[in-house]
């Protein structure tokens, strides 16, 4: 039985002009970029299949037959780079141009000058086959590859329909020869990208999916971000730092140190040299928090000028290294440093078994005020005019506020993060 080649070439163009017009009204209803190139695509290759089935195999039309259908690969590969443009890719875009317009030529060339070693409609199948295999590497290079199973579906399906063409062209060439008309290799090919192409029209709906569950969850880390994060140190706040430290001293609790500290001369600074330069003194104290610490520490803003950090499985005496480091590190970033330093207030303790961070606290909070009584015994004198003018020039010079667009992105890196934690 003789397989009537026009009729099924002609079915597939309407099963897949059909599934194309549904699946584009999808993602062209939300507006995603790409998802009209992959019209295009499908449209193109459907025309293609009209044709075929409808003009001879070795006529004029054959090679406007191996255009229409070649490049289904490479435009629906620029509308998946355009759906995925934040990602980027490790390929340039002007390879796709390069590989297709190589293989078109190379097809028009079988079509002017025949080879002796292969017909026209078998070169057209082995362009396809390698154009296939072109684009499911292409896809592999993109950056969103690791985290869409969309793309890693598709980029099975064109190296299984690619293995299928070369299957195909090499039983035609032998067995199937004299079972099927002339123009099978060329068959095969166009069928097979109609087979993968069929499949896109599955998958672009669920790539829109995809990507709407991305920034969905991009939205929920944005407003956990917004509870959890102080705005000004970019450190934990009080809650979330009490939720960090239980479960960073959850393992070994009697083996963890608190250390909680406040800022002796911040209201100095905001007196002298305004509420501005007092917030940068308390962005510096962030910044070196996170840059001393390890990662396993956890560091919180509990309000106000006041600070806390656990070191897990660390001892009292160790704990008086990490604060000479803090008290270091400061000092590299004091914002008014010839008239206002930033001094620190220390209050440490050693957890207690089943002690929670709230009782250690409570502890540390009352080290803290005979430690900050100690340190006010050595007040400063007051201030002169030139100095206070001194200073606020000096501040000026230092003071670097954070920009309105870093600060819709806080997210405590490193040792201080939530993160890390888990």
């Amino acid at each position: 039985m003789q397989l009537h080649s026009p009729t099924l070439l002609v079915a597939c163009a309407t099963v897949l002009v059909l599934a194309s017009v549904v699946s584009a009204s999808i993602g062209l209803k939300q507006g995603r970029r790409g998802v009209h190139w992959w019209l295009i695509a499908n449209l193109l290759l459907a025309a293609a299949l009209v044709v075929q089935a409808t003009t001879d195999p070795d006529g004029i039309a054959a090679p406007i037959v191996a255009i229409l259908a070649l490049q289904w690969p490479i435009i629906t590969l620029a509308g998946i780079r355009r759906f995925y443009a934040r990602g980027g890719s490790r390929a340039y875009e002007w390879s796709d141009r390069g590989a297709f317009a190589f293989m078109v030529f190379a097809v028009g060339v079988s079509f002017v000058d025949p080879m002796g070693l292969a017909t026209h409609a078998q070169i057209h199948a082995m362009a396809s086959f390698s154009l296939l295999l072109y684009a499911a590497s292409a896809l592999a290079r993109l950056e969103d590859y690791a985290t869409s199973s969309t793309l890693q579906l598709l980029r099975a399906g064109l190296v299984v329909t690619a293995l299928l063409q070369a299957v195909w062209l090499a039983l035609g060439a032998t067995y199937l020869s004299s079972e099927f008309p002339i123009n099978d290799a060329a068959l095969g090919a166009t069928v097979g990208t109609t087979a993968i192409a069929l499949l896109m029209t599955q998958l672009s709906p669920i790539m829109n999916f995809e990507r709407k569950i991305a920034h969905l969850l991009a939205s929920q880390r944005k407003l956990r971000n917004l509870v959890d994060v102080d705005a000004l140190t970019r450190l934990p706040n009080r809650r979330h730092f009490h939720e960090l430290a239980e479960r960073a001293i959850e393992a070994a609790r009697d083996a963890a140190t608190l250390i909680v500290f406040d800022v002796d001369q911040l209201k100095r600074i905001n007196e002298v040299l305004g509420h501005a330069t007092g917030d940068e003194a308390l962005r510096q104290i962030g910044t070196a928090l996170r840059e001393t610490l390890r990662r396993r520490d956890v560091a919180g803003r509990l309000g106000g000028d006041e600070f806390a950090v656990v070191l897990p499985r660390t001892r009292m005496a160790d704990s008086a290294v990490v604060v000479s480091r803090i008290i270091a590190r400061l000092d590299d970033r004091q914002v008014a440093p010839r008239i206002a330093r930033v001094s620190l207030n220390v209050g440490s303790v050693q957890f207690k078994p089943n002690e929670t961070v709230g009782d250690a606290l409570r502890r540390a909070d009352a080290e803290l005020v005979r430690s900050r009584d100690a340190a006010r015994n050595g007040r400063a004198t007051p201030l002169s005019s030139e100095d206070v003018d001194a200073a606020l020039l000096d501040s000026r010079s230092t003071v670097s506020p954070t920009p309105q667009s870093a600060m819709m992105s806080l997210i405590p890196v490193g040792d201080v993060s939530a993160e890390a934690m888990r």
